[in-house]
């Protein structure tokens, strides 16, 4: 039984990990996720190219392809995980081979989104790398003002 908790307490501990551990990164995802290169205040600020908004576009498409399928194996090895947990008897040996398979998975995961950035990072200049970070560290200020759904946070609550 202690192992049981064990085992599911470092998978949760591992899974939350990676979930966050991108976010710690100075350049995961740019003012929020998706294709903010569209954007027209980003891209006037940036000043970007057509054809750096299509190599970053291409470079993003290739990511996701990658995330859809490392997010569905890591689905399937949960589903494997949590198919052996409710067997009388687990078989130990097979649940830390579940484990090791989703910590791998995690970490690519992971390497996925830096190699994004990497990606992003060769098509821009140092100046509108940095010009990107500044407005990334803008969002993140007026993200933590106002919370994620755009109402002001309250800062006179305990």
């Amino acid at each position: 039984m202690k192992k049981k908790i064990f085992l599911m307490t470092a998978l949760a501990i591992g899974g939350l990990t990676s979930f966050f551990l991108p976010d710690l990164l100075a350049f995961d995802t740019p003012l929020g996720g998706g294709k903010w290169w569209y954007r027209p205040t980003v891209k006037d600020k940036l000043q970007l190219t057509p054809d750096q908004m299509n190599k970053i576009n291409k470079v993003w498409i290739e990511h996701r392809k990658r995330i859809i399928d490392i997010r569905s194996d890591i689905e399937k090895a949960y589903l494997d995980l949590e198919a052996l947990m409710a067997q009388p008897m687990v078989d130990i040996q097979e649940a830390y081979k579940l484990a090791e398979r989703l910590g791998q998975l995690q970490a690519r995961r992971t390497e996925e989104r830096i190699r994004l950035a990497i990606g992003i990072r060769q098509e821009l200049s140092i100046e509108q790398f940095e010009e990107l970070k500044g407005l990334r560290r803008e969002f993140a200020r007026r993200l933590g003002e106002k919370g994620p759904r755009g109402e002001k946070r309250r800062r006179d609550l305990p």
